[in-house]
């Protein structure tokens, strides 16, 4: 690990193992036994539950079964803010190019080499917790809850938590992005990435802008075609309205901008 950036604390990995089990336990209610006995991975669960329950995240209900509690929600709420804040504000900044100053699509393959990851670096520079947004990026993706191995990976000395640090490590830094321009002066990575940030965060309110005008004009039936009484009681319980066009004009002003939620504890 580099200096500036220590390892993960056992803490953070209790915690981050906590989040992902929670995020299960709200997903698929009714799915894991207090006994832990229904599936035989689940007995690699046990420690986590135990964690979880020590903190008032869940409890065992009548089923026997474990639930959130409201605490738990809360946790799970918070959770849900920061991953859509991440896809609102953090993305654009998986593929730039640094040389053009132009910024890819979420679409485009990560392997096309003019694209540079800098999100690590615009997380340090907003004075974020960089491995909030490599696990927030790694439980956005779907993918992750589909490999079996998942469950094994919440020990806190597992191949996953290796696997955060590792690519934290690796990514740019601010002051790696610093360069000499062609009249031979030299310009500091700071200056680089309030820049990209900015492009970045322009680029993000254009988006959402678009997206916006396109939603209010769609006719009203097709807005929620599935009805109050298809949204399921997953939704109804643990669904917060997260609003990005509040914070995007501020986002887009200031390259130190960042919302109060990525400073503070999930619980």
């Amino acid at each position: 690990m580099t200096p500036s950036q220590p390892g993960l604390t056992e803490e953070q990995k209790q915690r981050f193992s906590g989040l992902i089990l929670l995020d299960r336990v709200i997903s698929e209610p009714g799915g894991y036994h207090a006994a832990l006995m229904e599936n035989q991975d689940d007995t690699f669960l046990d420690p986590v539950f135990s964690y979880l329950q020590g903190e008032d995240l869940v409890e065992v209900g009548d089923d026997d079964h474990y639930r959130a509690t409201d605490r738990g929600r809360e946790a799970y709420q918070k959770l849900i803010q920061q991953r859509q804040s991440y896809l609102a504000h953090f993305e654009i900044y998986a593929r730039v190019d640094l040389a053009e100053g132009t910024f890819g699509d979420p679409n485009e393959p990560f392997s096309d080499p003019r694209w540079s990851d800098v999100r690590i670096a615009v997380a340090g520079y907003k004075g974020i917790d960089p491995y909030r947004i490599v696990f927030l990026a790694m439980l956005a993706d779907e993918a992750f809850f589909s490999d079996r191995e998942w469950k094994f990976d919440l020990a806190l000395g597992s191949d996953f938590f290796t696997e955060l640090e590792e690519i934290v490590s690796s990514q740019i830094t601010v002051e790696e992005l610093g360069y000499q321009s062609e009249e031979g002066e030299s310009v500091a990575g700071e200056s680089v990435i309030e820049d990209v940030i900015r492009q970045g965060a322009e680029i993000n309110r254009e988006r959402w802008e678009r997206e916006r005008a396109a939603q209010q004009t769609l006719p009203m039936d097709q807005e929620d075609e599935g009805g109050p009484e298809e949204a399921g009681d997953r939704e109804e319980l643990v669904y917060v309205a997260y609003d990005p066009y509040q914070s995007m004009a501020m986002y887009a002003g200031s390259a130190l901008f960042v919302e109060a939620m990525w400073l503070s504890a999930f619980w």
